[in-house]
């Protein structure tokens, strides 16, 4: 066959997506196709890091984010941005404008309509604009320069990398982004969309739903959730209430327990098939309550734990007031974020959860409790959420604990199987690599020998995600073991083994007057904290 051409850009040194893309970039030249990099060698004048931290000078910022980049791994076919753009004209900052808006709400943490409508918003998307369109030029001429057949750039999603995607999508060429995976083991590569795109993700969990798992397969899946409810959760990139209390219901009085968990909005903000049609998750959850007939004695809202954390310059003060005031002037009780109550303990002692795309969903499900959403999510597709986007869709819902006995306890089986065969899809089915891009902690990875260049080379050709583990077990049998001991709450027992080093791997390594720079980095905080 024709021997590809294909680039890989990666404009932020955040750990660990570098060695990531350096991994993927080493299975394309196995396979015998060509190479080429795009670094960011301090040529925008603004950039996400840069406007998500002020603990360190734009100067310096550049300095550490250089030396964690590509060329700290090669030093061969790697361009700059910088020597392959120039100003760009009024036109092409007003279209990066629009591409510059994700990023500009996650920095700002914003929520609300009223949020987006500030002057704070509009100008942080305006300084990131320039930046936009600068990579969107620099990618443009790379990929003509280099005649590229793919490209393959982290996220996509914020500014910079946002600029380097379109330019591919411009130019016609397959564009592959890359993350690291939710929890943790593989990597993530979606074809032609950028980290939020959904097309994938509903297509893979839509495909394996109805599927059952093995026994090994339905522990593994049990052991990501059974981490977050037993507070050992170490594989996903934040762990939310570690240090949490349990609680009683703090509301007397009520026919029902409604558990509001919502969650911001910033991160999706903007992003196709993600809006709700509700508009605001607000308006969803007044349908819902209203259609449910229910009282303010009826609800609690737990104000999500990540509102009380600073990422970066900011804490999430616009989504705890946002929900906070709506709460309130419906006389709905509130606990706040910073309260040390534990979410998993209210989701216990709920009747359902009403959310919008939280991933407490999978808590809950697991629990055997109902999941209201009023909003698009990663797990539209698996069968364990009760849909309230829309009002048809609505017009059908009830709530399950009006069930009779025998009835409710298989509705809260399915819920537990459908999380289940979810949370295994996501974490050895979507990934990719995963038998040999092994976690170790959230940024330190170790790479096991033997993995399939042609299996990347094949999804750079067609585009088509396969699943990485397509194996499934013939009967449900094993997967109703798993099953019981969710419904006897047997989580300890259920919980995964710490991960250590695999037999055999080994670090990626940087060249070698680098490779300090890896020492030095594990010291410092990551990425947004």
């Amino acid at each position: 066959m024709t021997q590809l051409r294909v680039g890989f850009a990666s404009v932020y040194a955040w750990r660990p997506h570098v060695e990531h893309m350096m991994f993927l970039a080493r299975l394309v030249e196995q396979a015998g196709h060509a190479t080429s990099f795009l670094a960011c060698d301090a040529d925008l004048p603004c950039c996400y890091t840069r406007e998500l931290r002020d603990v360190r000078p734009d100067w310096m910022e550049c300095l550490m984010c250089r030396a964690g980049g590509v060329r700290s791994y090669t030093g061969r076919n790697v361009a700059s941005i910088g020597s392959l753009a120039g100003t760009p004209a009024p036109a092409a900052i007003e279209r990066a404008s629009a591409w510059a808006a994700s990023s500009a709400s996650t920095l700002g943490r914003f929520e609300s309509p009223a949020d987006y409508a500030t002057p704070e918003f509009a100008q942080l998307r305006e300084r990131l604009a320039p930046a936009t369109a600068i990579a969107y030029e620099a990618a443009s001429a790379w990929i003509r320069r280099e005649r590229l057949d793919a490209v393959c750039v982290f996220n996509g999603r914020m500014d910079a990398t946002r600029g380097i995607f379109e330019a591919a999508r411009t130019a016609g060429v397959r564009v592959l982004t890359f993350e690291r995976t939710w929890f943790g083991d593989g990597i993530q590569l979606l074809p032609d969309e950028h980290c939020l795109g959904l097309a994938s993700w509903h297509a893979m969990v839509a495909r394996w739903s109805a599927v059952p798992l093995s026994q090994a397969q339905a522990r593994k899946a049990a052991g990501f959730v059974a981490a977050r409810l037993t507070r050992t959760n170490v594989s996903e990139w934040r762990a939310y209430n570690i240090d949490a209390r349990d609680t009683g219901w703090p509301v007397a009085g009520g026919q029902r327990r409604i558990l509001l968990l919502p969650s911001s909005l910033n991160e999706i903000w903007g992003m196709p098939g993600w809006e709700s049609l509700w508009g605001d998750a607000t308006a969803g959850f007044d349908a819902v309550i209203a259609h449910l007939g229910l009282q303010p004695a009826d609800l609690v809202l737990r104000c999500h734990p990540n509102w009380a954390e600073r990422i970066g310059k900011r804490h999430g003060q616009l989504s705890e007031a946002h929900y906070t005031q709506w709460a309130r002037a419906r006389g709905i009780h509130v606990i706040d974020s910073a309260d040390k109550a534990s979410t998993m303990s209210l989701i216990a002692q709920s009747d359902a959860v009403l959310l919008a795309s939280g991933s407490a969903a999978l808590e809950a499900a697991a629990l055997g409790k109902q999941v209201i959403s009023v909003a698009p999510s990663h797990y539209q597709e698996a069968g364990f959420r009760t849909d309230a986007g829309t009002p048809e869709a609505l017009a059908r819902v009830a709530l399950a604990i009006d069930l009779p006995p025998q009835q409710r306890a298989a509705a809260q089986d399915k819920l537990r199987r459908g999380v289940l065969r979810f949370l295994y899809t996501v974490a050895c089915r979507l990934p990719q690599y995963v038998q040999h891009v092994k976690a170790v902690s959230t940024t330190s990875y170790r790479y096991v020998p033997g993995a399939d260049p042609q299996r990347l080379v094949d999804l750079i050709r067609t585009g088509r995600l396969e699943a990485d583990d397509p194996t499934a077990s013939p009967d449900a049998a094993g997967e109703d073991q798993v099953v019981a001991l969710m419904r006897s709450g047997e989580w300890q027992a259920l919980r995964q083994p710490p991960a250590d080093a695999v037999a055999g791997s080994d670090r990626l390594r940087r060249r070698w007057f680098l490779q300090p720079v890896d020492f030095i980095r594990e010291k410092m905080p990551v990425g947004d904290r």
